[in-house]
């Protein structure tokens, strides 16, 4: 199993004693959690989708939502924590965003209705 350094992150050899990237012992040296870091990066790849997927709230609000989710998950990871943070950030954002679009288009509705009703 491939091994990071716990102070970068750089990927070690498996006969590497130091790191040769910020010179740290590998003893130091971590293995890294597949379901946390593949969290990490699901969350990352959903914020990313938010960035869309806000005007159309039926998209937006379950993706925004299982982006905060994994995000959430993906906090756990020592290798890919700023993906998990970055995921968060923008789902979080853009579930607002989500939010803030449903309310003007409900809005929007109402008004076109009470109007066509209103003259006729």
């Amino acid at each position: 199993m491939e091994k990071f350094c716990r102070n970068c992150g750089k990927k070690l050899n498996e006969e590497q004693n130091v790191c040769l990237n910020c010179g740290v012992a590998v003893n130091n040296a971590i293995k890294p959690n597949d379901k946390t870091d593949k969290n990490a990066v699901v969350g990352f790849i959903l914020g990313l989708v938010s960035i869309a997927a806000w005007l159309i709230p039926l998209f937006g609000y379950p993706v925004s939502i299982c982006g905060i989710i994994f995000s959430s998950k993906g906090l756990k990871s020592t290798i890919n924590k700023g993906k998990a943070i970055t995921g968060l950030v923008l789902s979080i954002v853009f579930l607002v965003f989500t939010l803030f679009n449903s309310m003007a288009g409900l809005l929007m509705w109402s008004e076109f209705f009470n109007d066509y009703y209103f003259y006729y």
